[in-house]
């Protein structure tokens, strides 16, 4: 068993707490019942005392008292001596001793069993009691003095000595059992605790191998652990570490593929109108271009190129801007009827060339919209913008204005090509262009919807889409209305 095994550790301290507090309660249940049997031994020693006293007031032959004290020493295998007033022994009897061997004098403290302070208490009218070597017997002895009075109420006394060697063999035998019984609880609460100590431990390993399976990368890794305690707390936040871990784990690597694929994807938008450059220029260059008409023709061409890289680097920087809380969403009070009259006319020419239909209807009491007038247009001009793209001649474009619970809602829809099913979760990400055969943003950066998506939510509103391959497109729009309290 490891020393630094938690398993081991508990046992030891839950086996030395169990050590310490059976020595205590043995320690003091032993001191204790010393004290109770020399207290019981005491008292009975008392009475028998008392017994003594009566006997020694009503008996006046000192040999028929001798008998009588006698007889009592014997049954009670102690030493039984009756002083007069002078502190002169009347009578002696028991522990081999009788009256004829005591010493006159009883107040010679070298001679008799007690000493003179003792004596002078018994005849004031105190009883006495004393435990330990008594050098007169030559053993350790439990001496009890009763003073009473005789007929003549003079103090007189009766002092009974009994061995303490049966005393203290009982209380031998009671410490032993005391030692047997502690030894016993101390082996049963060793075995006990070791088995508590692997039901603890048990979900602290288990944790444990959770923590390492996290360490090496397996983020999966649950505790299975059912308790309201601690334990089942820290189980609980082990396991919402490991979920948020793998949350997050997955998160960064969404982040980098999604990080890999916009590189990938910007030097791809980058290589192409670089590449038709680069082929115009080197014709220009070769003098291969033989008319006015078509060399402005390539400048033309371009110059369109040019454009679209600039489009494409701003609208990344947009998007930039936007993803990390830089972009100015200043908001006020706006007219949404204004905002969509300046689109219709900046794209009108564009859908008249297309050969299209736009038709335009606002609600009549439009109330103001809190939104940033400019960003609001970038919006319809880019779905709109979509919509003309990819709506063959003949088709149509509506936009629809309504207010509906404090909310405006704009319907932007066509009659174009649509938008496959399994295309539209992925329309809102960067560089996404669906069917490549039929892209809807063919034409555009990938990155026109990303950032709609990006200013509709950044003024509170919403927006979804709904589409049909070959019957067209709508895209739901709602913002709040103004909540400045501007009119």
């Amino acid at each position: 068993m490891k020393l630094n095994n938690i398993v081991t550790k508990l046992w030891v301290i839950m086996t030395i707490l169990v050590l310490v507090v059976i020595g205590i309660a043995g320690a003091a249940q032993t001191s204790f019942m010393e004290g109770l049997y020399y207290e019981q031994q005491a008292k009975q020693l008392k009475n028998l005392g008392n017994k003594v006293a009566d006997i020694a007031r009503s008996e006046e032959d000192p040999v028929a008292l001798d008998n009588k004290v006698a007889l009592i020493a014997g049954l009670y295998n102690a030493n039984v001596m009756i002083l007069n007033e002078m502190g002169i022994v009347m009578s002696c009897q028991g522990m081999g001793i009788s009256t004829k061997d005591m010493p006159m004098d009883m107040s010679n403290p070298h001679h008799g069993p007690l000493n003179m302070g003792d004596l002078q208490k018994l005849y004031q009218g105190q009883a006495v009691v004393l435990k330990g070597n008594n050098p007169f017997f030559k053993t350790d002895v439990l001496s009890v003095g009763i003073p009473f009075k005789d007929h003549d109420n003079i103090y007189r006394a009766v002092i009974i000595h009994a061995p303490l060697e049966p005393l203290a063999d009982e209380l031998k035998r009671l410490q032993m059992l005391t030692i047997y019984t502690a030894a016993g609880g101390i082996a049963l609460a060793a075995l006990l605790s070791l088995i508590f100590s692997r039901f603890i431990s048990k979900p602290l390993v288990k944790m444990n191998k959770a923590a390492l399976a996290m360490a090496s990368g397996n983020y999966q890794q649950r505790v299975n652990i059912q308790t309201n305690d601690e334990i089942g707390l820290l189980a609980n936040s082990l396991n919402t570490l490991a979920s948020r871990l793998q949350e997050k784990i997955s998160q960064l690597e969404q982040q980098e593929q999604i990080r890999r694929e916009f590189v990938t994807n910007v030097a791809h938008e980058i290589k192409t109108p670089l590449a038709v450059m680069q082929g115009f220029t080197e014709t220009l260059i070769d003098g291969l271009v033989k008319t006015e008409k078509e060399r402005d023709e390539y400048l033309q061409n371009i110059l369109d190129e040019i454009n679209r890289l600039k489009r494409l680097v701003n609208e990344v920087l947009d998007l930039k801007r936007m993803e990390e809380g830089h972009f100015d969403f200043d908001q006020e009070p706006c007219d949404l009827r204004e905002i969509i009259d300046r689109v219709q006319r900046k794209l009108t020419q564009l859908t008249v060339e297309k050969g299209l239909h736009l038709e335009i209807n606002i609600e009549k009491k439009l109330p103001l919209v809190t939104c940033n007038s400019d960003r609001i247009e970038r919006v319809l001009i880019n779905l709109i913008d979509n919509a003309i793209r990819h709506t063959p001649a003949g088709g149509k474009i509506s936009v629809c204005v309504t207010t509906k619970a404090n909310q405006v809602h704009l319907r932007i829809s066509d009659t174009g090509e649509g938008i496959a099913p399994e295309d539209l979760p992925m329309i809102w990400e960067r560089f996404y262009k669906g069917d490549k055969s039929r892209t809807r943003v063919q034409g555009g950066t990938g990155l026109g919807l990303a950032i709609v998506k990006r200013i509709v939510e950044g003024h509170g509103g919403q927006i979804n889409v709904e589409s049909k391959p070959n019957e067209g497109t709508t895209f739901n729009i709602v913002l709040p209305v103004n909540h400045l309290g501007v009119e």
